[in-house]
């Protein structure tokens, strides 16, 4: 069983325990109660006097107050109660006195007579007797839906909600629980232990006070002493049944509000299980996605490579092939040219010889023209069957190498789609990751109602980012905090959904509010949540941390420190003197509270992290940021911010609203970035007194 549980059935057991002993307790004191008033009637048949009793009756309307709950308690101001009767003031006197000296619940009591019953709206008791002559049908009628407690003496049994009836020297009533109930009026079990309980013994009480009556006359002897023992007796009985009933109404009171605690705890208990493990959960599945995306991603990588690497060198083939083409073609060319040449060659030496020679016969002269004609359209042959082979050849080879290349591009460009559905499911995951870190963010709203003159500048490089920002309020203190946690995109947002997670349970787990002891106590978790990973996690986080109760201040760090705009009023500051060494411009001066140098997570020489409590002035500010604004490239030589202009940027400000400040801070990032990619996450928090 859990301990919940184990104390609320424990509380449980001692309430009822309790309970049962008064009620014991109570029932043994009716008993002593009546055995004594019976003892005392017994032994001295003594006649109280009227105003003995009516007194009595006094207190117990005080008593009824007491133990009868009114459902519209909370909206009195006074308790009102009006007097009908009584012709001799002597229930209405004592209702007075008692007015004076004591109240009903911790209200006033107001004590007035009335003549009728036409406005009863300020009402919270009647009481009357007979002598009133007024009927109990034309005081229900006149009561109507109001809250109001009925009491009455001397009428008959079970008509009025109390009834008195007057039994020798003790005042007995009759309590009628439904009727109370019906005007919307809980009864204590006290009362009802002491009423007359049936009509049979209301009865008896009346015949007894008849037989009473015929003895007025009679005188009996009795010792004082053990008369004022007796009484003595039952008024300590009364008042100690009066001190249990008080004792059970508080006992109850607090079970009451022990039950409620136990309850409030146990559903936050139980909803920030929940909700932890739905996140780790998520972040399990969203991690074994990505490890799967990624194992992909790399096969088609190596694919892709291989394909392309294929594809060059039967390029480099084709090229050689193609370059061998070129060669043949130019010594076909070169052959061509020859040939005609030396064709021009023979005629003109065929002209020759047959100058010369005019004796060679036609034939020979045709044999020897045929002969060079056969002989040359034989190489011309050869030649052109030797270009056809290779420029077939050539063919085939640049048809194939098409076939194969086109088949490639296919094949790449199928391979390009899925890795473009790989890398869409990649980035809706991403995306899902953003949502799910967005709502562990406190919402701007929230911020500016308990720091209506602040901003929060907050850019992440990627989709989701490594830097977040953190806001608690206890009701008193406002705790505010502006972390980098290792990387950026996925690996920096799962690092911080673990560091955000041990912020939360130091301020609701541990109920922590020291800035130091709450990055003492988050470091503890965050190093027990990595080790649970079989292999070693030195991921952590930066963060600088500030709690603002009124105007006091105080601040821990982890690498990130804290810097303080003060303006200038002629009085120097011992505190900020000390911790740091100011800078002035423009009629303002910035201090700097330094953090300790070791992250929230694994450091080989931990130390406890340092508070230091600050008294701040109205109008000035105060900055928390990570380092991914100082640490930007861009400008003319695209060099690093650094802390030296960003000090000078935020002294120069001063004089704008917080709004406007983080117009301007988010535009002069984008200035001095210019058309270089952001380096990391980026986060500035500004708060004025």
């Amino acid at each position: 069983m859990k301990a919940p549980y184990k104390i609320l059935f424990l509380t449980i057991a001692i309430f009822l325990i309790g309970c049962l002993e008064n009620l014991k307790a109570q029932e043994q004191l009716k008993d002593k109660v009546f055995l004594i008033g019976n003892g005392l009637k017994k032994a001295t048949n003594l006649d109280w006097s009227t105003k003995e009793n009516q007194k009595r009756q006094a207190l117990y309307i005080h008593n009824y107050i007491l133990n009868i709950e009114w459902p519209n308690a909370t909206e009195l101001s006074s308790f009102n109660i009006a007097v009908l009767g009584d012709s001799n003031n002597l229930v209405y006197d004592e209702l007075l006195k008692i007015a004076e000296t004591k109240k009903a619940r911790e209200l006033p009591i107001h004590v007035e007579r009335l003549q009728n019953l036409n406005n009863l709206d300020h009402i919270q008791l009647i009481y009357f007797d007979r002598f009133s002559n007024l009927k109990l049908e034309e005081a229900y009628k006149s009561i109507g839906n109001k809250h109001i407690l009925l009491v009455t003496q001397g009428y008959p049994y079970g008509k009025s909600m109390i009834n008195f009836i007057m039994d020798g020297d003790k005042v007995q009533y009759e309590l009628n629980e439904k009727k109370c109930e019906s005007a919307g009026l809980k009864v204590s079990k006290l009362l009802t232990l002491v009423a007359v309980k049936s009509e049979k013994e209301w009865a008896s009480l009346i015949d007894k006070i008849e037989s009473l009556s015929d003895t007025d006359d009679e005188t009996v002897k009795i010792d004082t002493k053990d008369l004022h023992k007796i009484i003595r007796e039952q008024k300590r009985l009364l008042n100690e049944i009066e001190s249990n009933a008080e004792k059970i109404e508080i006992q109850k009171d607090k079970l009451k509000h022990q039950l409620e605690e136990l309850s409030i705890k146990e559903s936050q208990l139980r909803k920030t299980k929940e909700e932890i493990v739905a996140q780790k959960s998520l972040i399990d599945e969203q991690l074994y996605k990505i490890k799967i995306q990624q194992h992909n991603l790399d096969s088609l990588n190596k694919n892709v490579v291989i394909k392309h690497k294929e594809l060059v060198d039967q390029q480099k083939v084709l090229d050689r092939e193609a370059q061998n083409l070129i060669a043949i073609q130019k010594e076909y060319q070169k052959i061509e040219t020859s040939l005609k040449n030396k064709e021009l060659l023979v005629g003109l030496q065929g002209e020759t010889i047959t100058a010369q020679d005019n004796e060679i016969t036609t034939k020979s002269d045709k044999i020897e023209e045929q002969k060079s004609i056969i002989w040359l359209s034989i190489l011309f042959l050869l030649i052109v069957s030797v270009l056809g082979i290779m420029a077939y050849r050539s063919y085939r080879l640049k048809n194939a190498a098409n076939i194969l290349i086109v088949n490639q591009k296919e094949e790449i460009e199928e391979q390009h789609n899925v890795l473009e559905e790989q890398h869409r499911e990649i980035t809706d995951s991403i995306n899902y990751a953003k949502r799910i870190q967005h709502a562990i963010l406190p919402p701007v709203k929230l911020v500016k109602k308990h720091l209506p003159n602040s901003f929060i500048f907050y850019k992440p490089k990627d989709i989701v980012a490594g830097d977040f920002y953190w806001m608690q309020n206890n009701g008193k203190k406002t705790l505010i905090a502006a972390a980098d946690c290792t990387g950026h995109g996925v690996p920096g947002a799962m690092v911080s959904v673990v560091c955000n997670n041990g912020l939360n349970r130091s301020i609701r787990e541990y109920k922590l509010t020291d800035p130091g002891k709450i990055l003492d106590k988050t470091r503890e978790i965050v190093i027990q949540e990595f080790e649970k990973s079989d292999e070693e996690v030195k991921d952590g986080m930066d963060i600088a941390l500030c709690s603002l109760e009124n105007t006091t201040l105080q601040y821990a760090g982890a690498h990130n420190p804290l810097w303080i705009i003060r303006p200038n009023s002629g009085k120097t500051d011992e505190q900020l003197d000390k911790i740091s060494k100011p800078l002035e411009i423009d009629g303002f001066t910035l201090y700097e509270v330094k953090a300790n140098k070791q992250p929230i997570g694994k450091f080989d020489k931990i130390e406890p992290y340092t508070t230091h409590t600050i008294e701040l002035n109205k109008g000035d500010s105060i900055y928390l940021f990570s380092d991914g604004y100082v640490d930007q490239f861009g400008g003319e030589k695209g060099k690093k911010l650094k802390s030296a202009n960003f000090k000078k940027l935020l002294l120069s400000l001063q004089n704008n609203s917080m709004e406007k400040q983080h117009e301007l801070i988010s535009s002069a990032f984008e200035d001095w970035k210019g058309n270089i990619d952001q380096l990391d996450d980026v986060c500035v928090i500004g708060v004025k007194v």
